[in-house]
């Protein structure tokens, strides 16, 4: 492909690419930690399963950063990395992207899961203590872990030889340091 038939990849687009490549790997790695760790046909304590709550909210989040709009309105474009998601495959970030809507990055009322008793502190204590129950179940399967295996290193694939191909036709726009601004900046 020469420089001419390469699309224009926007300093933004860029940024989102290289970032998008990190983000999955982020989320890939939670992925194995998770599947390494957990067995979804046993029993486990609340700790642990928080343990492997915190896996799969990271692997919901950082695969879903990606797709987000920043606040340029920038966000991964799959036609620009050349995957075409199959049905399933869609059909797991459609679902993810809900969780982390919904769920996981936001706590929409609609979506929360508890059961509040009270508790009776006793005989010689006229009062009563509020008890909150959560779900505490992981909300994907061992079907999903292995669809989204796939298809983070498929999108990894995609990103990379994005990458080789801009770097070929504009190996200058590659020594680069980006550093962010810094917090106080931002809020100030």
């Amino acid at each position: 492909m020469s420089k001419s038939e390469f699309p224009k990849v926007s300093e933004e687009q860029f940024h989102r690419l290289v970032y998008s490549n990190w983000d999955f790997q982020q989320a890939l790695s939670a992925l194995t930690f998770l599947m390494e760790d957990c067995d979804l046909n046993e029993k486990y304590n609340k700790v642990d399963l928080r343990r492997f709550k915190c896996y799969e909210n990271q692997v919901i989040i950082s695969f879903c950063r990606p797709f987000s709009p920043s606040r340029s309105g920038v966000h991964l474009s799959l036609k620009l990395i050349d995957v075409r998601l199959t049905e399933a495959e869609k059909e797991i970030k459609d679902r993810l992207l809900y969780l982390r809507n919904k769920i996981v990055a936001h706590s929409d009322s609609e979506e929360m899961h508890y059961k509040g008793v009270t508790i009776d502190l006793g005989e010689d204590v006229n009062f009563q203590a509020p008890l909150f129950i959560y779900d505490e179940g992981l909300g994907l399967s061992t079907h999903d872990h292995e669809t989204l295996e796939l298809l983070l290193k498929r999108l990894m694939r995609g990103i990379a030889a994005t990458l080789f191909s801009l770097c070929r036709n504009d190996p200058e726009r590659f020594d680069t340091y980006k550093k962010p601004r810094s917090f106080r900046e931002q809020s100030g």
